[in-house]
């Protein structure tokens, strides 16, 4: 399956996440959007889990370490945009939310995205769009396996 004159999957992928990253940063400024791309992807992430998140969720969910991920809640804290709340019965353990002001922020953020996505995939068909999130979904899946099994 694999042909050595093309470009691995992995250099596709990671090529194209941050030319997508460049131009949704560059929209970021535009719009006057206060965030950074690392801290857009800390709030996207922390707004889709479930339940109580932890300092260690969100270090695993965005593959970096907990003191990368203190100094961002640190950042957003300041900014109003995440609140720590202690865990009852663990002084050592705060769960982290997003605020309102994050949920205001992020309905402006969902416009422009929108646009971006628009014309990222302008003539791609749905067939074609279904079929790469199928396939990287399962490429996905296949990592967390891999990454499971150490």
């Amino acid at each position: 399956m694999s042909n050595r004159t093309s470009p691995s999957i992995g250099y596709v992928i990671g090529t194209t996440r941050r030319l997508i990253l460049k131009v949704l940063g560059a929209a970021f400024v535009k719009h006057n959007i206060p965030i950074t791309i690392e801290q857009y992807i800390f709030l996207h992430g922390l707004r889709n889990m479930e339940g109580d998140v932890t300092q260690q969720d969100m270090a695993n969910h965005t593959c970096k370490d907990k003191s990368a991920v203190l100094r961002t809640i640190d950042i957003l804290e300041k900014q109003e945009l995440v609140k720590r709340s202690q865990v009852a019965g663990d002084r050592r353990k705060n769960t982290i939310s997003a605020t309102g002001k994050c949920d205001q922020l992020f309905d402006k953020i969902l416009q422009i995205e929108e646009g971006i996505f628009k014309a990222l995939t302008e003539e791609i068909s749905d067939a074609d769009y279904e079929t790469t999130l199928r396939v990287l979904g399962q490429i996905q899946q296949n990592a967390n396996t891999l990454q499971s099994s150490k």
